[in-house]
């Protein structure tokens, strides 16, 4: 009822609603680019770290296992959580949820927060001072999450 309500005050009163239009189609824009940027991240990174990329988390360092630090991962340790965090909360924008944006975005980043700092302890103990000096010099990507800063 209320979008049907706010829908016919945006038809009967232009005026009153023309700066909304174009902070909505800033949002838009905003959401399209943030989500296939995402996207594109995610991608990337998946196919950067070939095999080694995996959605879940390695409790045990295989034989196959190597520390990737080229292409996207020389400027962001995390890009496919960085990349579907984009993608996730971009989602709402071009949907036009503020409210979902936040939650999305909130929800998201505790999963991350809770996720990162374990799989990097992992990471730690299986390549040592090679993965703390990579931690040293490349950001994790999400900001405020990981316990080793470049």
């Amino acid at each position: 009822v209320s979008g049907l309500a706010e829908y016919w005050l945006e038809l009967q009163l232009p005026s009153l609603f023309w700066p909304l239009f174009w902070i909505r189609t800033l949002l838009l824009v905003v959401g399209i680019v943030a989500g296939l940027g995402g996207w594109a991240l995610r991608a990337i990174a998946l196919f950067t770290a070939e095999s080694n990329f995996t959605h879940l988390v390695a409790y045990r360092k295989e034989a196959s296992h190597v520390l990737v630090t080229h292409g996207v991962y020389s400027c962001c340790r995390h890009p496919g959580y960085l990349g579907w965090f984009l993608w996730s909360v971009s989602t709402q924008l071009v949907l036009g949820n503020p409210v979902c944006t936040l939650g999305y975005a909130a929800v998201a980043y505790k999963f991350f927060h809770d996720r990162i700092p374990d799989e990097e302890a992992f990471l730690v103990d299986f390549f040592g001072e090679e993965y703390l000096a990579y931690a040293s010099r490349v950001p994790c990507g999400l900001p405020g999450i990981s316990n080793l800063h470049a």
